[in-house]
């Protein structure tokens, strides 16, 4: 019960959050609600004069004033529809220049929160968040903010004619209108409610949808396809009950309204009939007054009709803001240092870390050292920690105990610009964006000519089989890269790397994905480029664990064996074990058993 008051009161706030973006712009809203009232009230006045002309023609009294009644009714006319255009440009203006700021920061956040915020959030849903939560706000911005002013003075202005006329016509209206306004506030609880659930199915049905086409391969692959549609059908049909309740709700809402309105009407129709007979109204007026009774509800049912849709905006707003004020797991506290000035050696001093709270560690009282110019590879089954300390490293987490240092300094105390300017890495799941080979490589060295890309993709062994694709590197990857095999890939990110021409070098399975004659290739191109450099390798091959200069070996997140391979051999243990469950795998794999 406290928490679904708390998410109101939340969700409450925001709505004034949402206000409040609009402040530096308060000119141009004021102008769009100034051209609001215009057209409202040149609507009206159009409605009302065809209302009056009906009238005067009833009577036969029309002919003397037409001319001039119908010159009115164009210069109305004219009106309107200037103020219309100054109307929805200026919001639309507003509104869309509001929307690309909150995608920005949108996009900052997720910058300074991932890749934490993947481990409560899939990524489907962050990307309904950053685009269809953020295009839900465009219907406050552009449509309700500045039309609840205009529908305010309009009102005003309309019960303050009809008061004119007979203050029991006023003491009518507005009396309905208190009614009909209040309807929706009722149900606001029950909105919001409602709004929240909707937006959470929709985004979970978007998650569903962006996994599977992102594995549309493995789906596949594994005959996976009936299952996961079946999986889709029920997030869909989560999200058509969702949608269903939602306008049930609606259409409740929209149906009490309508009988206040029409109650309204009939009695203001009574009443005026009354003041005519009773010579309490001029006769003329009689179509006026019953004209400006409905006109009189326009504005009301708006501002019902903007509060009716509370619900979701506020649900996509309060989606909106958690990520904006997501914390982040890592702090960019430290100092900008001098990088040329401090050692390239890296050590892990009693390093301990979990992903979670009440997580067991993922790795525990870790501590090695990797000199500057060595290789080390960490060795171990998987769910071992190897990932885990390289992510450690590039500071994509902060450990809970203990502390990672490069050249004596801990990496918590420089900038994270200052650790991902000298580390490289070339990770498991290469991700490669949908541009030529050269742009992918060429992130690496953004100031990088085509001869240092080049350089780096023969240096990767790339460079043969780009050369042979039909528009060499001006080739297009494809989403992700899939246009490429996925040692091809790999080596693009190799590349990448070697051009970056950091000290540090971090390789996670970084030639898994190739070929025996291309492994040997990349072993002895990354032996070169590892010459002057600080690397930590993480693989399951053989030839790349032989190639280290010193073992770590990891077993549930801790240190067992430490030392050269044929150390570690003579030792036995686990390295020995693992060192001949591959050499039987690779034994089997050469003679195709």
């Amino acid at each position: 019960m406290n928490n679904n008051k708390s998410e109101q009161r939340g969700r409450t706030a925001n709505l004034f959050r949402l206000v409040k973006t609009i402040k530096k712009h308060y000119l141009k809203m004021g102008f769009a609600a100034f051209c609001g009232v215009v057209k409202h009230l040149s609507t009206i006045g159009a409605a009302t004069l065809c209302a009056y002309i009906v009238g005067l023609a009833a009577q036969e009294r029309l002919l003397d004033v037409a001319g001039k009644l119908f010159l009115i009714l164009g210069i109305l006319v004219v009106i309107m529809a200037l103020s219309n255009f100054g109307e929805s440009f200026t919001a639309h203006d507003v509104a869309y220049r509001i929307l690309a700021e909150f995608r920005i920061r949108l996009y900052s956040a997720v910058e300074r929160v991932c890749p934490s915020i993947l481990l409560d959030m899939r990524s489907g849903q962050l990307a309904s968040t950053l685009m269809s939560d953020v295009e839900v706000l465009e219907w406050f911005f552009a449509h309700t903010f500045s039309n609840v002013f205009v529908m305010v003075i309009v009102d005003a202005i309309i019960l303050v004619y009809l008061g004119s006329l007979h203050w029991l016509l006023a003491v009518i209206i507005l009396a309905f209108q208190i009614i009909t306004l209040v309807i929706p506030f009722f149900m606001k609880k029950k909105a919001d409610e409602q709004g929240a659930a909707l937006r959470d199915r929709l985004a979970d049905a978007n998650a569903v949808t962006v996994e599977g086409v992102h594995g549309m391969k493995e789906i596949l692959t594994l005959n996976y396809k009936d299952a996961y549609r079946k999986k889709n059908e029920q997030y869909m049909g989560d999200l058509y009950t969702a949608q269903l309740a939602y306008g049930k709700r609606l259409g409740t809402e929209g149906s009490l309204m309508e009988i206040a309105v029409g109650l309204a009407m009939l009695t203001a129709k009574l009443a005026t009939i009354y003041m005519v007979f009773g010579n309490l109204l001029p006769y003329e007026l009689y179509t006026t007054v019953v004209v400006l009774s409905v006109l009189c509800f326009n504005p009301i049912i708006e501002i019902s009709g903007m509060a009716r849709n509370f619900g979701i905006i506020t649900a996509a707003a309060d989606r909106v803001y958690r990520v904006m004020e997501a914390e982040p797991l890592v702090y960019d506290s430290g100092k900008q240092i001098n990088t040329d000035e401090i050692g390239k050696d890296v050590s892990f001093e009693n390093v301990s870390f979990r992903y979670h709270e009440d997580a067991k560690n993922a790795v525990e009282n870790i501590s090695f050292t990797i000199d500057k110019g060595e290789t080390v590879a960490l060795v171990g089954h998987s769910g071992a920690g190897k990932t885990t300390c390289a992510n450690l490293l590039l500071r994509y987490w902060d450990v809970n105990e203990g502390g990672i240092k490069i050249g004596g300094v801990d990496i918590r105390d420089m900038s994270l610009s200052n650790v991902r300017s000298i580390t490289s890495a070339v990770l498991q799941d290469v991700y490669l964006f949908n541009i030529s080979i050269k742009e992918n490589i060429r992130l690496g060295n953004v100031q990088a000519s085509d001869e240092d890309v080049i350089h780096a993709a023969k240096q990767a062994c790339a460079d043969d089989f780009i050369v042979a694709l039909p528009d060499g590197y001006d080739t297009n990857v494809g989403e992700r890269g899939a246009n490429l095999s996925g040692g091809q890939r790999q080596r693009i990110a190799i590349a990448r790397a070697i051009l970056k021409n950091s000290p540090i070098l971090i390789l996670d399975e970084a030639v898994s994905n190739l070929d025996t004659e291309n492994e040997r290739d990349i072993q002895r191109a990354l032996r070169e480029v590892a010459r002057d450099r600080t690397t930590l390798v993480i693989a399951h091959r053989l030839s790349t664990i032989m190639a280290a200069d010193k073992l770590v070996v990891l077993d549930n997140g801790r240190i067992v064996q430490c030392g050269t391979h044929s150390e570690l051999i003579e030792q036995g243990g686990l390295y020995r074990t693992l060192v001949e469950a591959q050499m039987e795998k690779e034994r089997v794999d050469a003679v195709g058993c």
